[in-house]
Order: structure tokens, then sequence, then C-alpha cells
């Protein structure tokens, strides 16, 4: 591994970690590290609450989309708008609030915008994916209060040595028919090093439980026991190169992503005449057909006296999807954008490290067609920031400031809209005797509005509702507090975190009690009122014997959020309480558990809201590893969810009451790893 891989795994994220939040790696019985832990700390080192998945358990939990692969996390719920949309919720907080990255840069896509647009990162590309719950925005931007989803991968390789490292992966289900395969190859020879990966997946229309309501579709066509218009077709492919120095690293990836889905209750009403002149209505199916081409650059330094790592990086990505109607192209939406970033960590100012940096980005998006809601716009922002800690005796304590500048330029609007957004942040964490740590994390965050919050004006079919946006919208404000204790290390482990925040002009989409003429959709307006999210997260990891030559394991969670306007009316599509319950064996070649969630019922609604009943998930899961050479294994898996085949919602979807969760499903697959020689992880 180059000189400077320590920048390569930490610099990307290293000021997540000092910035308010105190990092927890949420390990479920596997080690597991910390990529924005700063400068290879331990996760007992650093203070906020995160989720890491790698390894075993991202094979285990992954998912067709970014938001169900992380929906099973603590704090974390998902938008599930059918297989081929779903964008992770935290803490109750989606859209906007919540930032998608990979690398470190943003995802450059639209999925921020409407709950059935798809996230533009591919979830079979991962290695690592990171949630930061909290105000983890000061490295990434001020609009992420929600929280940041980091999805670490390989395409910009970090590592030198030379050899070859191979990863095919084939696995089909029963729900959906669904069928997939990735492949992964990273090489290197002298100082260039390379990457490839490929990925592609099919499903036609789930099904659900027998007798489950779909909406209008309730058995009288057929169509019980499946969700019509749920089919998808994903294919992904990126090939990345990086020279590395003994100083400096240079690399290059590009990437393409395309995809083809239902979307699950939207539908239009196509007017015809039959062959007796008689006019008659059909529903016509919508689909999204869409396309990103994405280039990454990152470039680093390693060895300035004052400032001795040095880290750029730059994402350029041109995206587009079209509806379509009954195969008909209908609206289309085109969005170009760029991020790029700079980070520095400067040497030690007394008992003070840390790092600062800044970050430019600008986004342009247009729709045309039917259900354009708004209209082109162009979105610049830049950003600096400031990251500090410090340790002494057994307590740290961090530090830090985000300075950030926000305008959107509406065609036809005849003004610009430019606010800017100062917000900053602090954590302390006191470590115990027994790897005990108790941490006090607070921060105060600003938001600019979205463009979507200001200039939305038209039906929105896909929630069902005609918008209406508000060009005077403030900037939002809020401040958070959470306090933690855990235990990391032994033979039991365990984390409790309690957390507060509310908002000073808390911008959402509330009813009007009046219908559009045209659309005959509620018209809904984007306004601004006070608000408080308050919650807890609990999790207990237990070793409880040895069994044979491995251990048996328990797991124990559970979160909950609860959330209301000032006048105590509930906040919409808010996740239900939940426990859990895991039990799992693994030994050096295989991994047995089975898992039980139960998900509360959900009446706490904001007004138009429906109810949702509560249901528990149970799975089982069986990876069993074949070692054929040293250099070569080859695992088997076999995964089965919902056995108990519940009628499944997910209060935070708008889609729930003609999409629930696939029911009874049954999931094989075959991973093969080859390795000619060792190469760098190459994890940043």
């Amino acid at each position: 591994m180059s000189s400077h891989s320590r920048l390569r795994r930490g610099a990307a994220c290293v000021a997540a970690a000092m910035v308010a939040p105190l990092l927890h790696a949420q390990h479920e019985l596997e080690e597991v590290r910390v990529v924005g832990a700063p400068l290879d700390r331990s996760p007992n080192e650093v203070a906020q609450p995160i989720g890491v998945l790698a390894g075993e358990t991202l094979r285990r939990r992954l998912g067709n989309t970014l938001g169900e692969t992380l929906a099973g996390e603590l704090g974390v719920s998902s938008t599930y708008f059918g297989p081929g949309a779903s964008r992770p919720v935290i803490r109750g907080l989606a859209g906007a609030r919540v930032k998608v990255l990979e690398d470190g840069i943003d995802a450059l896509d639209v999925a921020s915008i409407s709950v059935d647009h798809a996230v533009g990162v591919d979830p079979l590309a991962a290695q690592q994916v990171e949630i930061f719950r909290g105000p983890t925005t000061l490295l990434y931007g001020s609009g992420a209060v929600g929280g940041v989803v980091n999805t670490v991968t390989n395409r910009i390789p970090a590592g030198a040595e030379e050899g070859l490292d191979a990863f095919v992966e084939l696995r089909g289900d029963t729900a959906s028919r669904a069928r997939s395969g990735a492949v992964r190859l990273d090489g290197a020879a002298d100082a260039l090093a390379w990457h490839f990966d490929g990925s592609r997946r099919t499903a036609g229309d789930y099904e659900v439980p027998r007798g489950a309501r779909l909406g209008d579709h309730d058995g009288e066509d057929g169509t019980a026991g499946i969700v019509p218009n749920s089919d998808f077709a994903t294919t992904s492919a990126a090939a990345g190169a990086a020279w590395i120095g003994e100083r400096s690293s240079f690399g290059v990836a590009v990437s393409r992503l395309e995809s083809g889905y239902g979307v699950p209750g939207h539908v239009h009403a196509e007017h015809a005449e039959d062959g007796d002149g008689d006019a008659h209505s059909d529903d016509v199916h919508a689909r999204i057909e869409l396309e990103q081409t994405r280039i990454d650059l990152r470039a680093d330094h390693v060895g300035f006296r004052r400032f001795p790592e040095i880290e750029l990086g730059l994402g350029v990505s041109d995206y587009a999807h079209v509806e379509l109607e009954g195969g008909a192209p209908g609206t289309r939406v085109a969005n170009d954008a760029y991020e790029g970033r700079v980070e520095v960590l400067h040497a030690p100012l007394g008992a003070w490290r840390g790092a600062f940096g800044a970050q430019l980005g600008e986004r342009d998006v247009a729709a045309i067609g039917e259900e354009a809601f708004m209209p082109p716009t162009t979105t610049r922002s830049a950003g600096v920031f400031l990251l500090e800690y410090r340790d002494f005796a057994a307590w740290q304590l961090s530090l830090g400031v985000r300075v950030e500048r926000v305008r959107h330029d509406a065609e036809g609007v005849g003004s610009t809209y430019g606010a800017s957004a100062a917000s900053w942040s602090a954590a302390l964490i006191r470590r115990f005797a027994g790897d005990v740590s108790v941490s006090l994390n607070a921060a105060r965050s600003e938001r600019v509005p979205a463009a979507e919050e200001l200039y939305s004006n038209g039906p929105h079919l896909a929630s069902r509702t005609f918008e209406i946006g508000s060009p005077t919208l403030g900037v939002e404000t809020s401040e958070h507090v959470d306090i933690g204790i855990r235990r990391t290390e032994g033979r039991v482990t365990w984390a409790l975190t309690a957390f507060r925040t509310d908002y000073d002009g808390f911008i959402h989409l509330a009813p009007t009690g009046a219908d559009d003429a045209d659309s005959g959709l509620p018209i809904y307006v984007h306004l601004q009122r006070d608000a408080r999210l308050e919650g807890l997260e609990a999790e207990l990891v237990a070793r409880v014997a040895d069994v044979a030559s491995g251990e048996l394991d328990v797991r124990l969670f559970g979160d909950a959020v609860r959330a209301k306007l000032a006048d105590g009316e509930p906040l919409p599509r808010i996740p239900p309480r939940r426990v859990g319950l895991r039990v799992q064996y693994h030994d050096a070649r295989l991994v047995a558990g089975v898992e039980a969630v139960r998900y509360d019922d959900q009446r706490r609604t904001a007004p138009f809201e429906t109810p949702t009943d509560g249901y528990t998930l149970l799975g089982f899961d069986v990876a069993w590893t074949l070692r054929t050479h040293a250099d070569r294994s080859i695992d088997l898996f076999l995964d089965g969810s919902n056995l108990l085949d519940e009628e499944a919602r997910r209060h935070a979807s708008i889609a729930k009451d003609f999409a629930p969760l696939p029911g009874r499903n049954v999931a094989v697959g075959v991973r093969v790893s080859f390795r000619r020689a060792p190469i760098a992880a190459s994890v940043r």
C-alpha cells in the first residue's frame, strides 16, 4: 500500500468524525473498521452514532436499491416505491435532508426531488456503506441535517501492489423471479492500479401475500398476490485507473447506470373510443427509463510540512430519465451536475489536530412534459469548513464550523433566490474503564430551501398531489442534541443513544383542503412551522456460547422516533417503533442466523394520512464458504425473508397503500473470489 493510503482511507470522511458527532461502529458480530475515523482511531475514540455495513453483513442486507439495503439499520427506514426506487429515511427525515454520496461525492441524481426517482448509486458496487445519523453536515453540506449515506467503492483504486483480485456473484429469488450477476476486477502493475465492475439485475412483478390490498387492485382484475407494474431491469458498469506514487496519486473513473422500472400505482387515464364509437377510459401504467454517465477524478499529495495530507475530488454527472406512459414518452427530466471539493489535514496546532476544506457544486435540472411540476432551475453552492479535535486525559473534544452560500436561478420566475447557511457542531466524549464511553453532541445547522420547495407548481402524480412552492421561504434552522453511552469491546457490547432536534421554520408540505380544478388532485403547499423530532436507538450484541469451533451470538436492537409540529400535529410518514432479535452462529466457514423484527402500528398520522398496521418480519440466512485453494474461495448463500408471509407496509412510503413489501421470499446465490497476489484493501 502506498505511503499516503491513510489519507485515501480517511480524508474523505475524516472530518465527519471530528465534526460534532461521535462515530460509533455498529459492528454485527464481525469487526468493522469505520472509514470515517480520523487517523485510524478506534471506534471507541470517536463520538457519533454511525452504522457501517461491510463484508458478510452487507451481503446479507443487500437489496435492489440503496434504500432497501439500509432499511434494517438503526434509525433508518426507506421511501420504498417498489423495487425500482427507494431512498433512505434517517431518523424520520428524507429528501433534501439526507445526502447520498458515492466515495464522498454527491450521487448527482434527482432522487431527492421525487420518491419515484431512483438513486444513482448501485449497491452491488459497494464495498462498504456508512450511515451517519445526526447532524454530520459540516463536511458534506449544511442541507443534510438528517444524515449522510456514503457508499465506499474501489472505482478509483487506492492500492498499487501487483496482482489481480477477481470477484463474481450470481443470485436469484422467488418473489419476483429476480436474477442478478455482478463482477469486480482489481489489478495493478508497477505504479498503475486499475478497476472494473459491472452488474445486471432483472425482475418481474413481485408477489405479496394473497389478499393484500393493492390500492385500486384488490383482486377484481386477477392481480391479487402480484403488484402490477413493479418489474425492473438495471445495468451498471464502471472502469477506473490510478497512478500511485510515493507521495502523490491521481485517478479517474467512468461509470454508467441504466435502469428501467415500473412505478406501482402511478397511472394515467387514457381516453379512447371503442369500435362502436363509445368513449371509454383506460388506465395506462407509467414507467421510468433512466441513464446516468458519471466521471470522477481524485488526486492527493502527502508530505508538506504544514499540510501533511491534501486530497481533491471531482464528480461530473450527465443524468436523464423519461417517463413512459403506455410505452410513449411523457415527461423528461435532465440533470447536469458537478461537485468538487478539497480537503486539507493541517499539522498539529498545539494539542489541536484537524482539517479544513472547500466545496463547490452546480446542478441544472430541467423537466419537460405533463408532470413538469417545477421550472428549469440552476442551483449553485459554495461552502468552506473547519474541523478540529483534541484529546486531554480521558476526554476528547471535537469542534466544527461550516459556512455555505446557495443560489437558485429558475426560468420564468424573474428573480434569483440566494441565501447563506452557517452551522456549527461540538462533541465531547468521556472514556471509562471497561471500554465504556459517554458522549454528548450538540449542533446548530442551517439549511437553504431546495429548488422544489421554492418553485413547485403542478401535479405530482407519484405522490398524487398538486404541489405549490413558496418562493418566500426562509432558511431552516435546527438545534440538535444527542447523548449516548456505549461499550464496544468484550463478549457483550451495547449502545444507547437518545436525541432531540428542534426546528425553527421546518419546511413541509401542508394540505390546503382544496382540490385542483384541472387534475382533481388535493393541493399541498410548502410552508414553514416550528417542529420537534426526538427518539431513541438501542443495541446489544452478546456472545452467549462457544459451540464447537464457532460462536453463538445474540443481537437485540430497537429504535423509535416521534416528530410533531409546534401545535402538536404529527409530521407525516414517520416510521413506527420497532424491536428486533437476531440469533447467529458463525465459525471460519459458516454463518447462519435467524432474525425477527416487530414493527408497531403507526397511528400518529398527519392530516389526510392513513395509519399503518404493525407486522413482524421473520427471516433466516445461511452462508457457507468452500475454500478450494489458498487464493480461491467459493461462497454459497441461502436467504429467506418475510417467512410468515405478512402484509407489510413501510409507513414512510407514499406508495404503501398500493405497493406493500414483498411476501415470502427465498434467495439463493454463489460468490466466487480469486486472488493471484495481495492487493490493497483500497478503502478510503
